[in-house]
């Protein structure tokens, strides 16, 4: 078995076709290493048809592109996606151009580890708990402004009407 580090891989495009792309996603390591899509140089109208196509294909093949590893989309127009989006090639995190050397045995066993967690997250329904968090997170903020309006007219009402002292 290959032990992958995660470092950048590059998707490269040859066309925007829906076929190839979804080829090129199936046979792509997406999601199991960090990877980008460089669209520099491309249209609006084209990045717009090609980014739907891309999310369709990504749901279709249940990979998440922001976990466990992310999908970025390099773009010079900003895009609206579940993609991250960066401007250029320098704006990518750091930490996954590390340069590749070999794992001595101690770094092996957690890479190990750190595949088979990889594995247990691509088998979680990912856009479902994310939804429930999300739905999760406006409940409580709500919750949490209700009870802060609370706390001030609690404030206000101990200030104004002061309990008397026995």
């Amino acid at each position: 078995m290959s032990i992958k580090i995660p470092v950048f891989e590059e998707i490269v495009l040859k066309d925007f076709n829906e076929n190839s792309l979804r080829t090129l996603i199936g046979e792509s390591r997406v999601g199991k290493v960090p990877c980008y899509i460089n669209l520099i140089g491309h249209s609006k109208a084209e990045l717009e048809g090609f980014i739907i196509t891309l999310e369709l294909i990504l749901l279709e093949y249940n990979i998440h592109p922001e976990f466990p590893y992310p999908l970025y989309v390099i773009s010079l127009i900003p895009l609206k996606s579940i993609c991250p989006w960066v401007r250029t090639l320098k704006d990518l995190p750091d930490h996954y151009f590390k340069r590749v050397k070999r794992p001595n045995n101690k770094e092996l066993q957690i890479l190990n580890k750190l595949s088979l967690k990889v594995d247990k997250v691509k088998n979680l329904e990912l856009y479902k708990i994310i939804n429930e968090l999300n739905t999760s997170a406006l409940s409580q903020k709500e919750l949490f402004l209700k009870t802060k309006e609370l706390y001030f007219l609690e404030f206000l009402n101990s200030k104004l009407f002061p309990k008397p002292k026995k």
